[in-house]
């Protein structure tokens, strides 16, 4: 009794109404004992209506009250004690294969019969609300596209990418590989029984299939053929935008053949349908499976379950319910029943007879409106997955406060990168693979966060570096402004010739001098500017003056410059920020930058760095626009550009982690990866 409460205390005030209502009709009857006062006992069962009967129409005031009295406490729930409560569940496996051959890519059942079969398979897992779905993809070889999962729309949401273009490997379809592979799959999750559904338009290697078909049935698996096409057949479209066609040059009519189908459904022990436009064929097929794999079994899971001691209650109210009917004393709890206060009200619908919220928001999910049923949801978990689809990562992540679970700790890493959060979003996958090592999604997701993380780092190291450069072709241009003013005692046909001369060694082009073999101050500025442009370790050649003492000077500090910008490239620096100090001190100086040619250093350059590079050059020679990107810090531009140039990098392909998956598999299988 130590853990006594009511399930639902609000009906305890019930009483009150009841409690009143009792009060009144007693105070009433007590009115009619005044006559006692004023008549003679004796006389007074003679005068008065009914006699003595007055004591006796008390009784049906009490047992109001106490019938009332009772039910409440029925109805407000008290419980003490806990109860272990075995979950059931639905035991169903079912695994479906998709033929991706190419012959599924004719267009006799239009758009597609591919286009039509993942339409039907789309109707299989939305028909699938519970137990656990697999899919198959196989063409020369089988893939696994999704193991067994309770979610059957984590695989549906992988549909529409599947096309034969996705297989790595030439061949015909070997059906009897994919119906192997389905087995082991079933082996592997611990099912003696499942039902497989496929997917296809003809069959492969018969002979094999037959065979594995009739194994499966033997361990109580059941194999169904779904077809997708037409008896008469239709072209097979090739990737250079033609027909397949026969050794004798002729276009081959892929028909689909029933008889091989049916024979190997029957040899499966299913049921053979051919696609058709609606629902009837899916709901069929797992009409059929379910019959006769589909069981309700007893789960390890335990729920505890508060006993209720209310409805004994009601047994002392059986008597009473029986007299007040037998009397006609039941008026009084109608009308209690009017006057009760409601329960609160809300916007009620036919629906609400059918499904809770909670249910109609998941419908408004799976229809695509994913704000209005994140707005909809009572279950945190659920609001928080559809603000996700919404696009609405911030609320996703508040939704998500407080749960525990690796589920919960996967989601608030997916919502947390989507803000921008890496670092978080890390530490949340890495508290999701501490509670499941094997969590594949989270490994992935992680890794991607990282070489984020690792291309932030780069890209910030870059800005710093990109800035030293810049400070320093600053310091250098300031140095050849004081050696040009330095040097402009001397005549103009000079300076123009060591003009042209500085222009020409940038370019590439071998030293030229003058016939008395000095070179002017300006000559020496083009030799230096051709050691600054070189990607090369070649010492650049130093300003011989004439005679000036501004010459010497300016040759001085032009020497010191070089000197400086020469101790990273000896001290080791990278190849790429030495290679990107040359471009910008070339477009600082104004010289061309000799890009025809790229250096070795430059070709070791990222690609992704090389075009967040030129971003920035262009972006500092380009003119600021007011209200642009001249609020933000140099580094803070300089990640932006790196993140923009990452993200134009990435190709417009869903299904290329598909395609990554069944080579990898392929590969697995040769035994060229472990």
């Amino acid at each position: 009794m130590s853990e006594f409460h009511l399930l639902r205390p609000l009906w305890l005030l019930a009483l009150v109404p009841i409690l009143l209502l009792a009060v009144m009709a007693w105070r009433r009857r007590m009115g009619e004992s005044v006559w006692k006062g004023l008549v003679d006992a004796h006389l007074l069962p003679h005068l008065l209506v009914g006699g003595a009967s007055g004591e006796r129409r008390r009784l049906p005031i009490l047992a109001f009250a106490l019938v009332g009295c009772l039910v409440t406490l029925a109805l407000a729930g008290p419980v003490w004690e806990r109860l272990p409560q075995p979950v059931f569940t639905t035991s169903a496996q079912r695994i479906v294969l998709l033929d991706l051959s190419p012959s599924m890519n004719a267009a006799d059942v239009p758009p597609s019969r591919l286009a039509r079969a993942r339409f039907e398979i789309q109707d299989l897992l939305k028909a699938s609300r519970e137990g656990q779905v697999g899919l198959i993809a196989f063409g020369p070889e089988p893939f696994v596209v999704s193991p067994l999962t309770g979610d059957a729309r984590t695989i549906a949401a992988q549909v529409p990418q599947l096309s034969s273009d996705l297989i790595p490997v030439p061949g015909p379809r070997r059906t009897d590989l994919a119906l192997k592979l389905a087995g082991e799959m079933l082996d592997r999750a611990k099912s003696g029984a499942g039902d497989l559904i496929l997917v296809t338009d003809g069959v492969g290697a018969m002979a094999g299939s037959l065979e594995q078909a009739r194994d499966l049935a033997a361990k109580g698996r059941h194999l169904s053929v779904l077809a997708v096409g037409t008896a008469k057949g239709a072209p097979v479209p090739d990737p250079q935008g033609g027909f397949v066609k026969d050794a004798d040059g002729r276009i081959r009519m892929a028909a689909l053949d029933t008889k091989q189908l049916s024979a190997l459904a029957r040899a499966g022990g299913g049921r053979f349908l051919t696609a058709k436009v609606g629902e009837g064929d899916t709901k069929a097929l797992l009409a059929a499976a379910s019959s006769l794999t589909e069981t309700v079994e007893k789960s390890d899971l335990v729920a505890d379950r508060w006993r209720e001691e209310g409805p004994w209650l009601l047994l002392l109210v059986l008597p009473l319910a029986a007299l007040a009917f037998r009397r006609g004393w039941l008026l009084p709890v109608l009308v209690l029943a009017c006057v009760l206060p409601p329960s609160p009200s809300y916007a009620f619908g036919w629906s609400d007879l059918w499904s809770r919220t909670d249910q109609q928001a998941a419908r408004q999910l799976e229809a695509g409106d994913a704000a209005g049923a994140a707005e909809r949801f009572a279950d945190p978990a659920w609001r928080a997955a559809a603000s996700y689809r919404a696009g609405r990562y911030d609320q996703a992540l508040e939704s998500l406060e407080g749960q525990q679970g690796p589920e919960a700790d996967y989601n608030r890493g997916n919502a947390l990168a989507r803000l921008g959060r890496l670092e978080e979003a890390a530490d949340a996958y890495e508290d999701t693979l501490k509670q499941v090592p094997d969590h594949a999604d989270a490994k992935h997701n992680l890794e991607l966060v990282r070489n984020l993380l690792n291309q932030q780092e780069e890209s910030k190291q870059d800005s710093e570096s990109s800035e030293n450069q810049d400070s320093e072709s600053s310091d250098v241009q300031s140095q050849q402004d004081r050696s040009q003013q330095g040097q402009s005692g001397q005549d103009s046909p000079d300076r123009d010739q060591g003009a042209e001369q500085g222009q020409q060694d940038n370019a590439g082009q071998s030293e030229n001098q003058d016939p008395s073999g000095k070179r002017s101050g300006s000559q020496g500025q083009g030799s230096e500017t051709q050691g600054e442009g070189q990607a090369s370790g070649e010492r650049p050649q130093g300003s011989e003056a004439d005679g000036s003492s501004g010459d010497a000077d300016s040759s001085e500090e032009q020497a010191a410059s070089e000197a400086g910008q020469a101790k990273p490239q000896e001290a080791g620096a990278e190849p790429g920020a030495e290679d990107f100090s040359q471009k910008a001190l070339g477009s600082a100086s104004g010289q061309p930058d000799d890009a025809g040619q790229p250096s070795d250093e430059e070709g070791r350059v990222p690609r992704r760095l090389q075009a967040a590079r030129s971003d920035s050059e262009a972006e500092r020679d380009a003119p600021q626009v007011e209200g642009g990107s001249e609020d933000l810090t140099p580094e803070e531009r300089e990640r932006q550009q790196a993140m923009e140039a990452q993200l134009r990098s990435v190709p417009d392909d869903p299904a290329g982690l598909l395609r990554q998956r069944f080579l990898l598999q392929h590969l697995r299988r040769e035994g060229r990866l472990p």
